[in-house]
């Protein structure tokens, strides 16, 4: 990358952060902006070091006089009318999100989730929830989700026309399936799995294909039991694709423990549910994973049987970001203890997001900004906390926590109140006053012989007091400070690998309020979880 282009960056963060860059802070801006350099952002890494070092030593009007020469970055601008699709049929649109209630929603759940919800407020259409919750076998649902699914969609300002429960339509199911067997366009199948698989790879027709199917449905229901029988839907058994031959549409499963519904024993598959409800509420436009595409083929059957207009179909890859687990992987480390809840700060659930302190926006506009495109995109958790920073670095106080504190004496420092902005660039967010004398908190490595500055404070070299003015001739290095005192905070954060930090805190936090997000000086942006004996935190982001 052109070094101008990276001198750019690091001058617009030292010019909105009062003259000092901050390395997380470029790094974090620059990756949103040049997603393209993330294979080789090691390698350039060097360079932005040398250059805040050397950006950081020139006054504020120097920074802003050679930021205005390169060329400030500009905000990003979504343009409404290339990321949102032009619809072939574009009246009355309907569109549906249905997730699989086996969990709370999900990072990657947020693309199809916000995506219908941009669609249908361009055409002015309506948006409906649909649980796709009749796998009790190998998905189970799990009964809060229903509501979690629901708070997690309000939270990102989506508002559904309506919410339908396929759990709760089985009937409707049933009656589309005896159509099918009647019009002699589905059998029920009692072959071995095996021996049905490879039937179905050679092009053929089993036993049950012809023998009449009246009983053999009613049989599902009353005689056969789990594994024994399966109602398929007749295609053609040349298709060149083996899964499109003769596919599976309902299954026996004996004994389920699904949260609205455990009397069922004949449950309706994926593909075959979810091309009746499109159909029953009149969806016009389906977004769907391109991975799924084989279900496009698979439905077309049933609704050329019934002679139904199939909905227009939208293909969209997979939106993977670093280190974010599925739900799937997810259950299996709760139930085995290994992580507490739905929320823990490790996961990538819209509970864990909310939790830490991510904003619905900077998560609307993420999604806005990545597009909707056919192939899977990998995207960095660091482009996605560029987006929240912007939403919460305007409104967050700064406050000062020190790690695994040690005690300082500074000899003839001066008896001091100093007053510091809670924000630097936001005065309206108020001040706070520290008293300070001889003895400090810190938790910076000193060197012999080295000038160092506690900001907002004074300068010092082997525990002598300098003097108290900003010199850059000096090149103090800038640390942050505790003064000594009893009404500190002792302070523990949840990080977001699992572990725990503690340290100590200015005692002006005790004005926070429960659930606001702060910035710790030269550390991170956390959220007030709880206040008492220990404050604690969660860390939210760099």
């Amino acid at each position: 990358m052109d070094k101008k282009e990276l001198e750019r960056f690091v001058l617009d963060n030292a010019v909105k952060y009062n003259g000092k860059s901050e390395i997380g802070s470029v790094v974090s801006k620059l990756l949103s902006s040049h997603p393209e350099i993330k294979e080789n952002i090691k390698e350039i890494m060097p360079e932005i070091n040398i250059l805040i070092k050397e950006i950081n030593l020139l006054s504020l009007e120097e920074q802003k006089k050679k930021l205005s020469e390169l060329g400030e970055i500009k905000p990003r601008e979504i343009v409404e009318k290339d990321k949102i699709p032009e619809l072939k049929y574009s009246k009355k649109v309907i569109v549906r999100f249905a997730p699989n209630p086996n969990g709370p929603l999900s990072f990657g759940h947020c693309r199809p989730a916000l995506w219908n919800w941009f669609i249908a407020k361009k055409y002015k259409g309506k948006y409906f929830l649909r649980f796709d919750d009749t796998d009790p076998k190998i998905k189970p649902p799990l009964k809060e989700a229903y509501n979690w699914i629901k708070e997690d969609l309000a939270w990102l300002g989506i508002k559904p026309n309506k919410i339908i429960i396929q759990s709760k339509r089985l009937k409707k199911y049933y009656k589309y399936a005896k159509k099918l067997i009647h019009m002699n366009k589905a059998y029920v199948c009692t072959c071995d799995v095996e021996k049905k698989r490879e039937l179905l790879r050679k092009g053929l027709k089993c036993p049950c294909y012809d023998l009449y199917q009246t009983d053999r449905w009613k049989n599902m229901f009353t005689k056969y039991k789990e594994g024994e029988a399966v109602l398929r839907i007749k295609t053609d058994l040349n298709h060149p694709n083996p899964a499109i031959r003769d596919w599976a549409a309902f299954r026996i499963v004996n004994d389920n423990n699904h949260p609205l519904n455990d009397k069922a024993k004949v449950w309706p598959l994926l593909n075959f549910a979810s091309a009746i409800d499109d159909h029953d509420f009149k969806v016009t436009h389906i977004l769907r994973g391109i991975d799924l595409k084989v279900s496009n083929d698979r439905q077309k059957y049933i609704y050329d049987y019934f002679g139904w207009k199939y909905p227009e179909t939208i293909y969209h890859g997979k939106l993977l970001i670093d280190g974010i687990r599925s739900t799937s992987e997810t259950k299996k480390l709760i139930d085995s203890g290994e992580i507490d809840d739905w929320d823990d700060p490790r996961l990538g659930t819209i509970k864990s997001f909310r939790r830490r302190g991510f904003q619905p926006e900077s998560i609307i506009r993420f999604m806005e900004n990545s597009g909707l495109r056919k192939y899977n995109t990998n995207v960095s958790m660091e482009s996605l906390c560029s987006y929240n920073k912007e939403e919460i670095d305007p409104k967050s106080k700064r406050y000062i926590f020190i790690k695994n504190p040690k005690k300082i004496k500074i000899k003839n420092a001066p008896e001091l109140e100093v007053t510091i902005p809670l924000h630097p660039n936001f005065p309206k967010l108020g001040f706070r006053k520290l008293k300070t004398y001889k003895n400090f908190y810190i938790s910076d490595e000193i060197e012999e012989n080295k000038i160092y500055r506690f900001m907002h404070l004074f300068n010092f070299k082997n525990g002598v007091f300098v003097s108290e003015k900003t010199d850059p001739k000096l090149k103090a290095k800038p640390i942050h400070w505790l003064p000594l005192s009893s009404e500190l905070k002792k302070t523990n954060i949840l990080m977001n690998d699992g572990s725990s930090i503690t340290g100590l805190c200015e005692s002006s936090v005790e004005n926070l309020e429960v659930g606001e997000i702060v910035q710790f000086v030269r550390n991170f942006f956390v959220k007030l979880e709880k206040k008492g004996d220990v404050y604690k935190f969660i860390y939210c982001q760099k």
